[in-house]
């Protein structure tokens, strides 16, 4: 992140404009996300569109 990018994040933090939080848990890699919804197949996304509804 650039220092300008880096100015306007920590002035939206401090406006209010801006959550931030620390995760208590490790940030998964790629692979390891890929790993932990293998077999998931259609149903979240399935579930997405149902509660989506109609536009």
């Amino acid at each position: 992140m650039d220092e300008s990018a880096v100015s306007q994040r920590n002035r939206l933090i401090v406006e209010g404009k801006l959550l931030t939080y620390e995760s208590e848990d490790p940030v998964l890699s790629l692979d390891e996300l890929e790993e932990l919804s293998r077999g998931w197949g259609t149903a979240v996304s399935e579930a997405l569109n149902w509660t989506r509804g109609e536009w």
